[in-house]
């Protein structure tokens, strides 16, 4: 595992979302991260506002891999 500031992880994050998703969300707020601790799941909460989704604003969920997890620095 390595140290990434926060603002570097919730880049990658927006990336991954972008990504998995195909949304843009550079506004982006980081509501938590939870990770399994019995397992390899690791679950990324985070809120996108309405200007980038066209949408109310909610809270939504990324399910990561144990690779997408590691380029955030969680593993």
């Amino acid at each position: 595992m390595f140290y990434l500031s926060e603002e570097e992880q919730r880049q990658r994050i927006i990336a991954l979302v972008r990504k998995k998703t195909g949304i843009d969300c550079p506004t982006l707020e980081l509501h938590d991260i939870w990770s399994e601790a019995m397992g390899p799941k690791v679950t990324v909460f985070y809120w996108c506002r309405r200007e980038d989704i066209g949408e109310n604003e909610h809270l939504k969920h990324l399910d990561l891999n144990d690779e997408e997890a590691e380029s955030i620095g969680i593993n």
